[in-house]
């Protein structure tokens, strides 16, 4: 019923994980950690987990899978939710770093 409001939480849900793991240290520093282990600019998996729009592509995905299996969303339409959502996500990071 209210799934344009659930798709605008998850969105920024989705934009505060994804900007905690890609810049932020994290609490205990565990971010920072992972950060500094990986390191290697060659490796895919190293780039990626600095990349705020790979990180909210993967953070989407669980989201989606989650809203999809208990939230009543149809699952027919992953594609759309999950893709929708990294995208929303992308426009709320495109904003704020424009602003700041």
């Amino acid at each position: 019923m209210y799934d344009w409001l659930t798709f605008i939480i998850a969105s920024l849900a989705i934009y505060r994980v994804a900007r905690m793991v890609t810049e932020e240290d994290g609490p205990m520093f565990i971010f920072k950690r992972v950060m500094d282990a990986r390191t290697d600019d060659k490796r895919s998996l190293d780039v990626g987990l600095r990349c705020f729009y790979c990180v909210s592509v993967w953070i989407a995905l669980l989201v989606t899978v989650l809203l999809c299996t208990a939230g009543g969303w149809d699952v027919w339409l992953w594609p759309v939710w999950w893709f929708g959502l990294s995208g929303a996500a992308a426009k709320i990071h495109q904003y704020w770093n424009a602003k700041a």
